[in-house]
């Protein structure tokens, strides 16, 4: 042989190999160039995977891992052959092995046709399947693919030619040994315990099996009986929604990977299941949000009001985004165009501010209130008209304690903009104190009482130098006053009033040492005799009209 031919035979040869090796690997992904190539690709897939299942039907030796893989690559390959684009990521596979076993079940039920009269130009944009509304149809990338009409309508197909004889020489419905039995397409070494039971348990209603009916039952039972316990009977509140979102994604486990539903009947329980489970993982994941970011801003350092406050309004922030990150994910699995709906609101911006314009106020407020640091949880303050201790800084509102114990809440937008009086941030406390003598004291004894009060005040270890005032101040209606103006170096209320005690305890005695009285508001009527002889009474002329 020619060197020149051997080495085209051998180019030859590392081609195919190649070629062979492409399409056995099981990450190659299957040839949908055209329709012709879409449609053989798929026919090849779904033969090679039906002649593995039957060897599993047909043997009653256990499979291996690896048999069990090939098996399910070329499932997944030929589920890359179909347009599954508007079916929920929930039902994603289940709905893709589904189709497969449906439209080769029906091809094999089509009037035969020629395959070499199927479109192999890349140009082409569909191509139907004769005496069919089969189609396959180019998507924007390029790829032909069985469309999403077709996927939708592959059941409907089915049940209308399930009666006509199978060109598979097999004679085996893949589809229906599949919906009937369990497991997903390979049924779990328990299901020979469903095969030994009579055979009515095997008869199909309304597309699925009796046994599968009665053990759904069984799991619904079980899954209430569940509910019921978590409720009952734990107190935790992270622990009851995360074990009842346990309970319900096994539930949906066990219905669709286990019993096999099928159909409408596993569409409904999974919807339902999904849209329990998702709410319940969102709950988990705001109060585990929340605890995180407290025992983050908490953790071995002073409580004091301040971070109270910061790790209320922190927690409640990052809570609520991972519960709505949760939640999105979660719509987005059921098919809900969760970025369709982003993008419609960026669209809608300004309709949607006016409307959270209250929202955006409060929690905007709420922020200035943190960042100003002008209350926090546990202050004594007035607000107006209202005066109270600070209990909860919200995102949206601030609740106060009242004096008369009732609870107020006001919207932190409205509270930004009030004049806010705290008392709690007083770095000291004012002694003031008005004293009023009898108008019979002596002015010597009232400026030896200033003295004997002002020394009393130096002499206090928590009374500051300064300002320190003791002055007779003015003449009043009826006592003669004495102000007493002094800082008392502390910032507790309870240690002020404990010290301004002792502080008028001692002035008290002051005063009295000095023989000194206080004076309280009275009236002194001063009565004069009246002096008869000096008065003169007017005399009245009285003219006589007669003369």
């Amino acid at each position: 042989m020619k060197p020149w031919m051997m080495m085209w035979l051998l180019s030859l040869s590392m081609v195919s190999f190649q070629n062979i090796a492409q399409s056995s690997f099981p990450l190659a992904p299957p040839d949908t160039s055209s329709p012709s190539a879409t449609y053989n690709s798929y026919l090849d897939l779904v033969e090679e995977a039906n002649q593995a299942l039957k060897q599993v039907v047909e043997s009653s030796k256990p499979m291996t891992d690896a048999e069990k893989q090939h098996i399910y690559s070329l499932f997944d390959k030929a589920t890359q052959t179909f347009d599954l684009s508007g079916v929920p990521a929930s039902n994603h596979q289940r709905i893709g092995t589904e189709s497969v076993m449906l439209l080769k079940e029906v091809l094999d039920r089509l009037p035969p046709f020629d395959l070499d009269t199927i479109p192999a130009d890349p140009a082409s944009t569909r191509w139907r399947v004769p005496n069919s509304n089969i189609e396959i149809v180019a998507d924007p990338q390029g790829q032909f693919l069985f469309s999403q009409h077709t996927v939708n309508n592959l059941f409907e197909y089915y049940s209308l030619v399930q009666h006509l004889p199978s060109r598979d020489t097999a004679g085996v419905d893949y589809y229906q040994y599949y919906s009937l039995s369990a497991g997903r397409l390979i049924p779990p070494s328990w299901f020979e315990y469903i095969e030994a039971l009579p055979e009515e348990f095997m008869l199909e209603f309304a597309d699925q099996a009796v046994w599968q009916w009665l053990a759904i039952v069984v799991v619904s039972v079980f899954l209430a009986s569940y509910s019921f316990i978590v409720y009952r009977y734990v107190k935790r509140a992270i622990v009851k929604p995360l074990l009842m979102a346990i309970g319900v994604f096994g539930y949906i486990w066990v219905s669709d990977y286990q019993l096999n539903l099928t159909g409408s009947v596993m569409n409904f329980i999974n919807i339902v299941g999904e849209l329990l489970l998702w709410p319940l993982v969102a709950q988990v994941a705001y109060m585990w949000g929340a605890s995180t970011c407290n025992w983050l801003l908490g953790g071995g350092q002073q409580d004091n009001g301040l971070r109270r406050s910061l790790r209320q309004i922190s927690g409640t922030i990052i809570g609520s985004l991972c519960a709505v990150g949760v939640l999105g994910f979660g719509l987005h699995r059921l098919g809900v165009p969760v970025y369709g709906i982003v993008t419609g609101l960026s669209l809608g911006g300004m309709a949607i501010a006016l409307a959270i314009r209250p929202t955006m106020e409060n929690l905007i407020g709420g922020v200035i209130l943190f960042m100003d640091r002008s209350l926090s949880v546990g202050d004594f303050c007035a607000v107006g008209s209202i005066s109270g201790v600070v209990e909860q800084i919200g995102v949206r509102s601030t609740r106060i304690r009242a004096k008369d114990r009732t609870q107020v809440t006001i919207a932190n937008g409205d509270l930004a903009k009030m004049q806010i009086t705290n008392f709690s941030r007083r770095d000291r406390y004012p002694f003031l104190v008005k004293l009023g003598l009898r108008y019979e004291t002596p002015m010597e004894t009232m400026v030896q009482i200033t003295r004997g009060i002002q020394q009393v005040l130096s002499d206090h270890e928590s009374v500051l130098e300064t300002p320190l005032r003791v002055h007779f101040s003015a003449f009043s209606d009826y006592s003669m006053d004495i102000d007493v103006f002094a800082h008392i170096d502390t910032s507790d209320r309870e240690t002020f009033l404990t010290i301004q005690q002792g502080l008028l305890v001692k002035i008290n005695a002051v005063i009295v040492e000095h023989n000194a009285k206080f004076a309280l508001p009275s009236n002194t009527t001063y009565l004069n005799p009246d002096n008869l002889a000096q008065m003169t009474t007017p005399r009245k002329v009285v003219n006589d009209m007669s003369q």
